[in-house]
């Protein structure tokens, strides 16, 4: 009898396995089609706008209701996805979802404004409800994540990731953008307000997602990368938008809205992809760490001091602001290593200190020999032999 329940149990987990990698399989399939579509999207968009098809009409018509569409689709699939999940990542998809659900919001607002009114959009306006309203939810959607439970060293040093990666931005976007408008906005109305606040949203975000990415495993890392890729097209197209505004460049059909096409639609990509896999946080044990891990965080890092040194260079005007942000980036790149190195310190001091043969030692009739105690002691080969 036992052993009949035993098979009948063996029976179902290999059915179990089976239907999961079926599941698998799918997904894997339907996210490469949602990229090959969104691709496909994309390249129409951009021929659009370049080759200026139906006029000025024709352009703004084609990107307010195309960028709509596609801030509606991801925001179907995060919520699909939602449905497919549970506990956390289930929150996570759904709160993302809410996020998207307000982006569309402002996306319709915006093509009110533009193309049912006939008026340039104000700011503040409606659609900045939206737009402003998505950043605390796709926040608290990453805080959901179960990449942020990851403790100990790989989440202090996750932490100093995502701070090195958010001072970095902060500092490149300060020099271009965010620098002028300090100096140039009222903040006491609205409108200053407003156009400060999107370059410090996307820069929280940037951080958020940069942590749950570096603290997590490779089970279910692919759809938050796709995300990842989206919400940081949609951050420099902010950053660039409120640059062209300033400077009175901006209009409808700018290239710099494939940027929020193409966000919307990595997001989507990456919801469709979530084959409903457990995603786990990084234990406490130690794990070779990929090139790739060790030298994404300096390559924006690299750019921002870059960048000023070059200001310095052609002599252009540095302010404290960017002294001070410069020196914060310093200390953070040197406050990571010093716990890269704290944590290869302690793995060698694991090896060194490592389980040993238990019980009492064999009696051979002699004492061990001086040469028997420095093949056996830990790292032999940095032991200094003397006669």
């Amino acid at each position: 009898m036992s052993r009949s329940n035993d098979r009948i149990l063996l029976k179902e987990l290999a059915e179990f396995d089976d239907k999961c990698e079926v599941k698998a399989v799918a997904r894997r399939r339907a996210e490469l089609a949602a990229a090959a579509s969104a691709l496909s999207v994309t390249f129409v968009f951009f021929l659009w706008l370049v080759l200026h098809v139906g006029g000025d009409n024709g352009v703004r018509y084609f990107d307010d209701i195309v960028t709509a569409l596609a801030a509606l689709s991801a925001c179907v699939t995060c919520l699909l996805a939602g449905r497919r999940r549970s506990g956390s990542e289930r929150r996570f998809w759904v709160l993302l979802g809410l996020a998207l659900g307000a982006w569309t919001f402002a996306e319709v607002i915006w093509g009110v404004y533009d193309l049912v009114l006939r008026v340039a959009v104000p700011v503040p306006s409606w659609a900045d409800v939206g737009y402003l309203g998505a950043i605390p939810l796709a926040a608290a959607a990453l805080l959901c994540h179960p990449g942020m439970r990851a403790a100990g060293s790989h989440r202090t040093r996750a932490s100093l990731d995502g701070l090195a990666i958010g001072t970095a931005v902060l500092l490149l976007s300060w020099t271009f953008v965010l620098g002028s408008l300090w100096r140039h906005t009222d903040l006491t109305t609205a409108g200053g307000i407003v156009a400060l606040a999107y370059p410090f949203g996307d820069i929280v975000i940037i951080f958020l997602i940069v942590l749950s990415v570096r603290s997590m495993t490779a089970t279910g890392r692919r759809p938050l990368l796709w995300v990842l890729v989206g919400l940081f097209a949609m951050a420099v197209s902010d950053s660039t938008y409120a640059y062209l505004v300033e400077v009175g460049r901006y209009s409808t059909g700018n290239l710099v809205d494939i940027g929020w096409v193409v966000g919307y639609l990595a997001i989507a990509v990456g919801a469709s992809g979530d084959a409903g896999q457990t995603v786990r946080a990084t234990s406490e044990e130690p794990a070779e760490a990929s090139l790739a891990s060790l030298v994404t965080p300096y390559v924006p890092v690299l750019l921002a001091l870059s960048v000023i040194t070059f200001e310095m260079e052609l002599h252009h005007h540095v302010d404290r602001f960017s002294w001070l942000t410069g020196l914060g980036l310093a200390l953070l790149v040197i406050a990571r290593q010093a716990l890269v190195l704290l944590d290869h310190r302690h793995e060698l001091f694991a090896v060194s200190d490592g389980p040993h043969e238990s019980g009492p030692p064999k009696s051979t009739g002699s004492p061990p020999s001086h040469e028997s105690e420095l093949e056996a002691a830990p790292w032999a080969q940095f032991v200094r032999r003397t006669p």
